[in-house]
């Protein structure tokens, strides 16, 4: 049996974790399986546990992207090939990732087209983010940070216009003329993964353009490692306990809104940030994607406990150590404010080493 291989690439915070979740279930509704493959830097993802929450069969590589961790990939493709069986896997490569041609399709071309078919890169994009940084040229990133951001879309086969649903019609109309002029090559969709709004258009440009597999980026890495050292991540993963039922949603807010004041301040633009909760009964999601941008749930819990598990991913533009300690100090102080003990917690926090691909094919 041949698997079918969907990568879904495209900057931090443009909501591709969603839009392969969505992608996943008008296949599963199609009875078709599908497993999915993410992809971090870091560990503890609220990404795969959100995935795996929504009943899907994930596998993830840690640590590093796919392209510099390659045999792992393909390793993980084919454990999910052998023991899942599915018609489809969609594979989530990090969001500050780009070259995926060169890196990650040709090489699997090379060596394991046997076992999968190649479908074409579809990127994702923000359409507040394309208009600040391409469009207003008002973006709060450093230049390196935005070349990653361009790059992701000059590669791709398919530039998915997602998060339509908070535009109008004339917005719409504007930015995809300007993707058009700008990335020729590309086909464009518009979609709002989150409302489940034309992604059975995006399905049928899948299975109906071609891959690019003969266009590679003409990409600066030593730029490319800049931009990627410019982010600090940050993973930190926490048990809660009380002794009186903790509502969930406000202790997510107050630390998403109370974290996005305080890197405004700093003038630390947000990559990403997300918080994941979950209890034996319930779980939640939100996400922030700006320091101009207001948070969103994903999911909400209906449900309180006395006992949560917490995740936090946060990709922000500054330095590790400064990232930490503000981290920290707000957590905390939201914690303690709510009279909520913290029983276990672990934190990883630092930059990207220089990016290294294991095969890169031009």
């Amino acid at each position: 049996m041949t698997t079918e291989l969907i990568v879904v690439g495209g900057f931090l915070g443009a909501g591709k974790t969603t839009s392969i979740l969505s992608i996943a279930r008008h296949f599963l509704s199609e009875g078709k399986k599908v497993g999915i493959v993410t992809n971090d830097q870091g560990s503890d993802l609220v990404d795969t546990n959100f995935l795996k929450a929504s009943g899907m069969s994930v596998l993830e590589v840690t640590g590093g992207c796919f392209c510099c961790n390659f045999e792992e990939f393909i390793t993980k493709v084919q454990t999910l090939a052998e023991q899942k069986m599915p018609d489809v896997i969609l594979a989530e490569p990090v969001g500050s990732c780009t070259d995926l041609i060169a890196t990650i399709f040709k090489p699997i071309e090379l060596k394991y087209m046997s076992k999968v078919i190649l479908r074409p890169l579809s990127v994702i994009v923000d359409p507040k983010r394309i208009k600040r940084v391409m469009i207003e040229d008002n973006s709060d990133f450093h230049s390196e940070i935005n070349y990653l951001f361009i790059k992701q879309l000059e590669e791709a086969d398919i530039i998915v216009l997602n998060k339509i649903d908070f535009l109008s019609e004339e917005e719409i109309k504007n930015i995809t003329e300007f993707i058009k002029t700008k990335f020729k090559a590309a086909d464009i969709v518009c979609v709002s993964a989150k409302k489940d709004l034309n992604v059975d258009g995006w399905i049928n440009t899948i299975y109906n353009v071609n891959t690019s597999k003969a266009r590679t980026l003409d990409i600066d890495y030593t730029i490319y490692g800049e931009g990627e050292a410019r982010l600090g991540w940050l993973n930190l993963t926490a048990s809660l306990a009380s002794d009186k039922s903790v509502d969930i949603n406000m202790l997510i807010e107050k630390v998403m809104n109370q974290l996005k004041e305080e890197f405004k301040k700093s003038n630390f633009e947000i990559a990403h940030l997300k918080i994941y909760g979950v209890s034996q009964e319930d779980w939640s999601k939100a996400s922030i994607t700006s320091i101009h941008e207001e948070m969103d749930f994903s999911k909400k819990a209906i449900k309180t406990s006395t006992r949560w598990n917490v995740i936090i991913n946060a990709r922000v533009d500054a330095q590790p150590e400064e990232l930490k300690a503000l981290l920290e100090k707000l957590f905390f102080k939201v914690v303690e404010t709510e009279n909520i003990k913290i029983l276990d917690l672990n934190m990883e926090c630092f930059k990207p080493g220089k990016p290294n691909p294991t095969y890169r094919i031009t």
